[in-house]
């Protein structure tokens, strides 16, 4: 027998904020960047995840953590290629502001240029057959890829899933 599960909806409104409520934001998300982990930590947990879901290309991507600064004061990821003139080592550079936006990179370059799909298994699982082995991996465009969030903080696991 189905059961009815409610649904619920999260609908962020933009509101006009008086300058006092942006600075009150603006200083609880200073407060919040200076809990982060060391750039080599977030570093490190990046790589981890990447040599649990796919170890074969460990020695494929390099990566590395950002200022917000670098990315207009936004969180973003960065994609670049890397050493094109030699196809030993790191293929694809990929750039975040936190491990998560790195990881979040991966996800993007493996889903938009390597035609990979990753996902829960209830909706179809990790099909990653179409990544290319080390060393053709394909590249970016020259200039790179850069997707700036549109919202300040980011973090692993949506409160509101359907599990």
């Amino acid at each position: 027998m189905w059961r009815l599960r409610p649904l619920f909806f999260l609908f962020i409104i933009q509101l006009p904020l008086a300058s006092s409520d942006m600075e009150a934001i603006e200083a609880l998300l200073r407060r919040l960047d200076g809990k982060r982990a060391p750039a080599s930590v977030q570093e490190a947990a990046a790589k981890a995840f990447l040599g649990r879901f796919l170890p074969t290309h460990v020695s494929s991507f390099e990566f590395k953590i950002v200022s917000k600064d670098a990315c207009g004061g936004y969180s973003c990821f960065w994609i670049n290629n890397f050493n094109v003139s030699s196809r030993k080592g790191a293929e694809i550079a990929i750039k975040g502001t936190t491990a998560v936006e790195i990881v979040s990179g991966l996800h993007w370059y493996l889903k938009y240029w390597c035609g990979a799909h990753i996902s829960w298994d209830k909706t179809g699982g990790t099909q990653i057959d179409s990544i290319l082995i080390p060393g053709s991996l394909p590249s970016v465009k020259d200039e790179g890829v850069m997707i700036q969030r549109p919202v300040p903080w980011n973090y692993y696991q949506n409160a509101v899933t359907s599990s």
